[in-house]
């Protein structure tokens, strides 16, 4: 009796994926700028695309404080969206700026709220308030 062990089955142990061969046909154009496809690479047909310069959009209004910039999502109605965007061309501030953002009209609305339908006393009350707040957010 023999002391080595011999496998029951016996195989090549050789890759599958060298096998397999995997051709490409046209072009891989997944976007808006041209491509030259794979067939012409191979022929050392390398034609030079030319791609349009992208304007420069003006600088954004860059926001200061972090604490005034929107950082979580809002859950508001397609009918309170509806109604804000209808309202804008009626607000006098906005129209000088270039893009109004939710956040400036509910500031705006909330200012106007308070400046009109509190009393001074509870306007004061609310102004004291919110800086109280708004001074131990920061911290």
């Amino acid at each position: 009796m023999s002391k080595e062990f011999e496998p029951l089955i016996v195989r090549k142990q050789k890759s599958s994926l060298q096998e397999k061969s995997v051709n490409i046909k046209g072009t891989n154009d997944f976007g808006r700028t041209p491509t030259q496809s794979v067939m012409d690479t191979k022929q050392n047909n390398l034609n030079p695309f030319i791609i349009e310069e992208i304007k420069e959009t003006p600088a954004k209004k860059e926001v200061s404080d972090t604490f005034f910039k929107a950082t979580k999502t809002a859950k508001l109605s397609p009918d309170v969206l509806l109604r804000l965007s209808t309202l804008r061309p009626f607000i006098e501030e906005l129209e000088n700026e270039e893009k109004s953002t939710i956040n400036d009209m509910v500031r705006l609305l909330v200012e106007n709220y308070t400046n009109t339908r509190l009393s001074n006393r509870q306007r004061e009350g609310y102004n004291q308030m919110y800086q109280h707040l708004f001074e131990n957010s920061k911290k």
